[in-house]
């Protein structure tokens, strides 16, 4: 592993608090491989059986899901340095209910989850230190999905999109922000239809509620 991929992923949260010659150390304990995706490749798909989890270094993927009539629900995305499988990375675990994609080139490395819960014969310090941050990050993703219910379960499109927009700006700690989304991974995320969500939009700011343009938006004192 090169002192690339070792800077790359001292940034990523499961290895907080671990240097790069701890994290290099680790990648035998662990069995870690990195590789690569192209833009629109699937990295693992619904149905799988998997043992290994991944910690996105560079590039986005996408966590989606396939209903039986083709629509699509977005359900996260995983940025450089955030990690995803380790609900399913495990022997007695059920198949993935979602499709992992590829939204650009993408480094991903894995590695096995039940070697990273069960210790090396060396005990390294640092090795519970990865098991705490992989708890710590799976407390954080509960909280995520907690929240993305609380949007849906709102009955009209207009309560789903104030409730997103007011949970990140509180998450911004300000009234203007960006999203991480376009119009139709929003709609997705809502669980709406895409030009039913851009009319309501339309409407929000018609009626003094939001400012936006693009991925950008304020909300306006009423």
């Amino acid at each position: 592993m090169n002192k690339k991929d070792l800077g790359e992923l001292k940034q990523a949260r499961i290895f907080n608090n671990i240097t790069e010659e701890q994290i290099e150390s680790l990648m035998d304990c662990v069995q870690g491989t990195i590789r690569n995706f192209s833009k629109g490749s699937t990295v693992f798909s619904a149905g799988d059986q998997i043992d290994s989890i991944g910690v996105v270094m560079e590039g986005q993927l996408e966590v989606e899901s396939l209903d039986y009539w083709g629509n699509t629900a977005i359900i996260n995305l995983i940025n450089p340095g955030e990690i995803f499988g380790e609900a399913y990375a495990s022997a007695d675990a059920e198949p993935l209910p979602n499709d992992v994609i590829a939204l650009s080139d993408c480094r991903v490395l894995f590695m096995n989850m039940q070697h990273i819960l069960t210790q090396c014969q060396r005990a390294c310090s640092f090795h519970n230190q990865l098991i705490q941050n992989l708890f710590t990050i799976a407390t954080r993703r509960n909280r995520y999905m907690n929240r993305k219910i609380s949007h849906m379960s709102k009955r009209t499109t207009r309560e789903k999109l104030l409730s997103y927009l007011s949970d990140i700006a509180q998450q911004k700690g300000s009234n203007s922000f960006q999203i991480p989304f376009d119009r139709q991974q929003l709609a997705d995320y809502l669980s709406v239809e895409r030009s039913a969500m851009s009319a309501e939009l339309s409407r929000m700011a018609k009626d003094g509620l939001i400012k936006y343009h693009k991925n950008q938006f304020e909300l306006l004192d009423q």
